[in-house]
């Protein structure tokens, strides 16, 4: 196996780690530049998969744990690259199918397709975004969401985005429809997420925008970012998301499928960032700290536990886990 092993973590000794084996993978910075790594939350090892020039990131993991496609700057623009996951990222394979830009790859139930964001322009990767399906067998690729032909808001100085599908089903898309009014640098006015049914090619809006309510009667809006889905096998199938509100107040929720009831976890984690995922009665997700350190913590017990982090000598985002 080619993995270099760079980081062995003691296990920490003040709580234990996951009763459960569960590993994930995550995007790293641990110098100049960010690199894909693999890691036992149980023992705390962490592995790093790629150890190349170029910008490695946005993970994604297939159903059956074998393998994984990720997004690499190596060859110029924002390519789809897929590698088995016992290797190492340098043979990793191109499979783009198009001479674009590619972003947050998910692969379907099945392992059969791979949906992803995908911009014609791989130098102005906010324009005329799509979500596309790349049919792994045939490699044919397949517009299904075109950003441009989707109406959000009467304010035409902004810039619609689609991005981050995520799958409900061999037929369900969950995604982002976001509007920035600045994209270069990243400002976001409005952020609702939608889910496209792919035999009925209907759009139904799931969350974002709208108000609900505090525990002490205040209404709060907030911008939906960062889905994920839970599996009816950890419990019935539930949309997770991060509710952004104002700059930096980050809160993480939850959906029940299909567009059923809406509510905050109550994680009570003031460095809650995102995404929010779940495996085994176990919350995992992202945090940020005061000086913007970007890491990745769990809880056992529905959030009830005290709070672990997996110890990583940088910033860490987009996490997936292996099943």
């Amino acid at each position: 196996m080619k993995i270099a092993r760079i980081l062995l973590i003691a296990i920490l000794v003040a709580f234990p780690l996951l009763c459960e084996a569960v590993e994930i993978v995550f995007c790293g910075r641990a110098g100049n530049q960010f690199d894909l790594y693999r890691a036992d939350l149980k023992t705390g090892e962490v592995i790093r998969l790629s150890a190349t020039e170029a910008e490695e990131s946005m993970p994604a993991v297939s159903p059956d744990g074998q393998t994984l496609v990720f997004v690499s700057d190596r060859e110029g623009a924002n390519s789809l690259f897929m590698m088995p996951l016992t290797d190492d990222a340098s043979v990793a394979v191109n499979i783009s199918a198009g001479m674009g830009a590619y972003a947050n790859p998910a692969y379907s139930p099945d392992g059969s397709r791979i949906a992803v964001q995908y911009a014609p322009d791989p130098e102005v990767v906010w324009a005329s975004t799509s979500i596309v399906l790349l049919d792994l067998a045939t490699k044919q690729q397949q517009t299904i969401i075109d950003s441009t032909r989707l109406k959000t808001s009467e304010n035409t100085e902004t810039t619609t985005v689609v991005d981050r599908p995520v799958w409900v089903s061999d037929s369900l898309l969950v995604y982002v429809l976001a509007e920035y009014s600045d994209p270069e640098t990243g400002r976001l006015s409005k952020s609702t997420l939608y889910m496209y049914d792919l035999k009925k090619q209907q759009h139904v809006r799931i969350a974002g925008g709208e108000s609900y309510y505090s525990a002490e009667g205040d209404a709060m809006g907030f911008k939906a970012v960062m889905p994920s889905i839970v599996s009816e096998k950890d419990r019935s199938r539930s949309l997770l998301f991060t509710a952004v509100r104002g700059a930096t107040d980050r809160s993480p929720m939850k959906v029940t499928l299909p567009a059923g009831s809406k509510g905050v976890i109550e994680l009570n984690d003031p460095e809650f960032f995102g995404p929010m995922l779940y495996i085994d009665g176990h919350w995992i997700y992202g945090t940020m700290n005061e000086e913007g350190v970007t890491a990745i913590a769990w809880r056992a017990g529905e959030g009830k536990e005290p709070k672990q982090t997996l110890q990583f000598a940088g910033n860490i985002i987009y996490p997936a886990i292996i099943r």
